[in-house]
């Protein structure tokens, strides 16, 4: 079956939503998500608030889609990535190049993403919105999670073991050298002390020796740039 063909209010709803989006983006990426207010986003957009709220309802309905646009523009990055290399553990190694790449090439969506796993508060209360960004993200670490599982086909990692799952793998993985890339804040406070970029590929080395991966299979590694 063909896709359904929107109408002209369609296709201006959809392109209304698509400006006002992309105004609270800069917003959030200049001005942090303390300082995406409704306000500046309608003025940037050339909207009024109120006509505003009929595309996002809240200030946590737009917090939501910008969260998940700069998370699906990741995502296609490491969909990228992952097509790149053939080795299981390639795959590996060229998704977690594409972070480091994207953590220092789009410093503000790096920081839009540190700010969602790090800061202590709340900032999506309800529900619904927190489980969607977090389905966003789930989604795109599956590249992640399907590599580490044919790594593990491959003989290159050692099987799961009930209750860790192939899910978890990749989310831990990710959790690690996301953390440790962030590291660069202390890093220019302590200079020639802390090497972030090795701490954090030398975290994946070790992650994976600690799955089982051989040293022979991790030499691939050194070919998407995780030596550091």
């Amino acid at each position: 079956m063909g896709h359904e063909v929107e109408s002209p209010r369609q296709r201006r709803r959809r392109a209304n939503r698509d400006r006002i989006l992309e105004a609270a983006v800069q917003v959030a990426v200049e001005d942090g998500i303390d300082g995406l207010a409704i306000a500046r986003v309608a003025e940037l957009a050339d909207y009024t608030p109120g006509a505003l709220y009929r595309y996002y309802p809240s200030k946590d309905a737009l917090l939501t889609a910008v969260v998940e646009r700069v998370i699906g523009e990741l995502a296609e990055l490491i969909r990228e990535a992952d097509a790149s290399a053939a080795e299981p553990l390639g795959r590996v190694a060229a998704q977690v190049s594409a972070y480091h790449a994207f953590a220092i090439g789009d410093g503000h969506g790096f920081q839009l993403i540190a700010a969602m796993v790090g800061d202590p508060r709340v900032l999506l209360p309800e529900d619904a919105d927190a489980a969607q960004v977090m389905g966003a993200m789930v989604r795109a670490l599956a590249p992640l999670a399907t590599a580490l599982e044919a790594a593990v086909t491959a003989g290159d990692l050692e099987p799961v073991e009930a209750p860790e799952t192939t899910a978890e793998r990749a989310m831990l993985l990710f959790s690690a050298f996301h953390g440790a890339l962030q590291l660069r804040k202390q890093a220019r406070m302590a200079p020639g002390l802390i090497d972030v970029d090795r701490i954090a590929f030398q975290t994946v080395r070790l992650i994976l020796r600690g799955w089982g991966a051989r040293p022979e299979a991790l030499t691939v590694l050194s070919h998407h740039g995780v030596v550091r």
